[in-house]
């Protein structure tokens, strides 16, 4: 099969959209777990390995097939919590420490740089017949090193890729809004946990990081995230629309206390053993078969010394690469050459073959 003229890699079935429990549909769904028993893990049909973790499952939330959205699965977890008398009302004194400076590490879950977790079959699967196409001919792109990673446009990486990012990661809780912040783009997600819904349709817009609230469950930290702009979760996986939306379960765990041996990928930065925040992450787009769970994970840097404090410092990221200041004719400092400006926040810039991008 070609498509564009480009080979395709992989070819699947076509699967129909998956549905959760006790949604419409439902009693038809097949996980994609049974239609290819002979891809990925036990863990996840995309994955190229199995992963290890303290308390973050891989099991995919409300039941064989998910959730039918990512609304009835924030709805679910709060209602479990309201069950038991939660949210929890937190205080200064009560939130769970965060404090440090923390790093992806790299060994966990499928949100991983340049996709280095995940299969090409296994991720092919997962999208929708029309997706597959395009992320297949995305894939020869990249392959043939013709794609842009909008990063070289110092674009920020947009949401949930934000979790690969490289740098120090620092977290500040108040019991009204937690503040994620990652030290790569200067990049700050806002969690507000005072009860507000998401914007209406009317203020609502597309945003890098999209527009994010939660609650508390004792200290587990749930957040619902949508409103992103579209992208790519990572070179060499597939594209994600401006309609995903995204649940995340925060908890701060103690692999030594649990006795859980875990081989780490710090990228050779000292860690301290005792702390890791491990990420449940459940990814809901219109151009997924079903919900794609994961679970990330951060290592807190180990700045105990004075050789350590000495060393940890987050700095400003300043990125440069890719611009084209220059002075016009008339005088006038421009950003980009005589012509016209590119899409340069449009994915199908970035894969665009008119143009040679090496």
């Amino acid at each position: 099969m070609v498509v564009a003229g480009v080979a395709v890699l992989f070819t699947a079935p076509d699967v129909a959209r998956a549905q959760g429990n006790g949604g419409a549909g439902g009693a038809e769904c097949v996980p994609l777990a049974e239609q290819y028993p002979d891809l990925g893990t036990p863990q996840s049909v995309s994955a190229n390995r199995e992963f290890t973790t303290v308390w973050g499952s891989f099991e995919l939330p409300g039941g064989p097939c998910g959730y039918a959205s990512a609304e009835e699965h924030y709805n679910a977890l709060l209602e479990d919590a309201q069950s038991r008398g939660g949210p929890s009302e937190h205080t200064m004194a009560t939130l769970p420490d965060w404090s440090g400076h923390w790093g992806t590490e790299n060994s966990t879950g499928e949100i991983t740089i340049v996709g280095r977790h995940s299969t090409l079959e296994g991720m092919a699967v997962r999208l929708t017949p029309e997706a597959r196409e395009v992320f297949q001919r995305d894939y020869e792109m990249w392959r043939e090193d013709h794609a842009i990673d909008p990063l070289s446009f110092c674009l920020p990486p947009n949401f949930p890729r934000w979790f690969t990012e490289y740098g120090y990661r620092e977290h500040f809780l108040a019991p009204d809004k937690t503040v994620l912040g990652s030290e790569m783009v200067n990049q700050f997600r806002r969690v507000f946990t005072d009860g507000r819904p998401h914007p209406s349709e009317e203020w609502l817009t597309n945003e890098w990081l999209g527009y994010s609230i939660g609650f508390w469950d004792e200290d587990v930290l749930t957040i619902w995230t949508k409103g992103i702009k579209e992208g790519i979760l990572q070179r060499n996986m597939p594209r994600q629309t401006n309609r995903m939306e995204v649940i995340e379960r925060w908890r701060k765990v103690d692999p030594v206390a649990a006795g859980v041996e875990l081989a780490l990928d710090t990228f050779g930065s000292d860690h301290i053993p005792t702390e890791r925040i491990e990420v449940e992450v459940t990814m809901y787009d219109p151009t997924f078969v079903e919900p794609w769970h994961t679970v990330a994970a951060l290592y807190k840097e180990d700045d105990r010394t004075p050789e350590a404090k000495e060393r940890i410092w987050p700095h400003q990221w300043d990125c440069v690469e890719g611009s084209q200041w220059f002075i016009t004719e008339e005088g006038v400092v421009s950003q980009y050459a005589p012509g016209e400006k590119p899409a340069l926040t449009n994915p199908d810039f970035w894969f665009d073959e008119d143009y040679v991008h090496q």
